[in-house]
């Protein structure tokens, strides 16, 4: 799976899984939409950024994510049920992940 996730977004290889993404990703790290409200400016540097990396702003936002997350790993590992599993996965895929 991490070799997959080098290859193809998170969203193309859910999408390719189709109803087996349920039986095999973890459910905490399937993919779920989220609706936010922020400035104009955020959004304009988000779709920048985006189309400088030639991704998209969902993937730009998840990896911003991902370094918040890994910043306050402890706090959140504690604070949040199945949270350091999903932080660890997919190098750790036997470690337990719940919601």
């Amino acid at each position: 799976m991490a070799k997959a996730l080098e290859l193809w977004s998170h969203k193309v290889i859910e999408e390719a899984l189709g109803a087996d993404a349920e039986r095999v990703l973890p459910e905490a790290v399937r993919l779920i939409d989220l609706q936010i409200r922020v400035p104009r400016h955020q959004v304009a540097m988000l779709e920048h950024l985006a189309e400088r990396d030639r991704t998209t702003v969902s993937a730009v936002l998840a990896r911003e994510l991902d370094g918040l997350a890994s910043a306050h790993a402890d706090e959140l590992s504690q604070a949040v049920a199945g949270f350091a599993g999903a932080l660890a996965w997919p190098e750790a895929e036997g470690a337990q992940l719940t919601r």
